[in-house]
């Protein structure tokens, strides 16, 4: 009983790596994308980041399968 009064405060880790693409040169163009865009907008697509990050595996209509090709 003591132990699961803890359990649902400690964090878990994110179920995938989010890694931006970066150029040769080291620029992340997506994120600077993100850094350009309205704080509203930034948050938004952050929080939808973060829902894949740490809720995989999910599937549609949040996430579609990328195609065998990339």
């Amino acid at each position: 009983m003591y132990l699961n009064k803890y359990i649902c405060c400690v964090p878990l880790p994110p179920s995938l790596e989010v890694r931006f693409y970066a150029t040769s040169q080291g620029r992340e163009p997506v994120r600077d994308w993100l850094k350009s865009l309205a704080p509203d907008a930034h948050k938004a697509i952050g929080e939808d980041i973060k829902t894949i990050q740490f809720g995989w595996p999910l599937g549609m209509p949040l996430v579609r399968k990328m195609d065998s090709g990339l």
